[in-house]
């Protein structure tokens, strides 16, 4: 898999999980995990550091719950994980 596919991989798992998720989905839903949501999308990462998988898990977190304020983070972190889009820190 290349890294562009790689990256749209983890953006399209991110986006359905957003899509899916809502406040208070855990009451209506109990056997609802956002832990395994983002188990789920770090899966698609493949070989990367710790550091990384922390860093890229707590993004997937913010944006499955809050995807507009999160998607241009994350969109910058995935191109910049697979050396795609190096952007220089402001």
């Amino acid at each position: 898999m290349s890294d562009r596919e790689r990256a749209d991989a983890v953006l399209e798992h991110v986006a359905v999980l957003a899509f899916l998720y809502y406040p208070g989905i855990e009451v209506d839903e109990p056997s609802y995990s956002l832990a395994e949501d983002i188990d789920w999308c770090l899966a698609r990462l493949g070989d990367v550091s710790a550091v990384e998988r922390e860093r890229m898990g707590a993004l997937f977190a913010r944006a499955i719950t809050d995807p507009t304020a999160t998607r241009e983070e994350l969109f910058t972190a995935l191109a910049e994980l697979d050396g795609v889009l190096m952007v220089d820190p402001i």
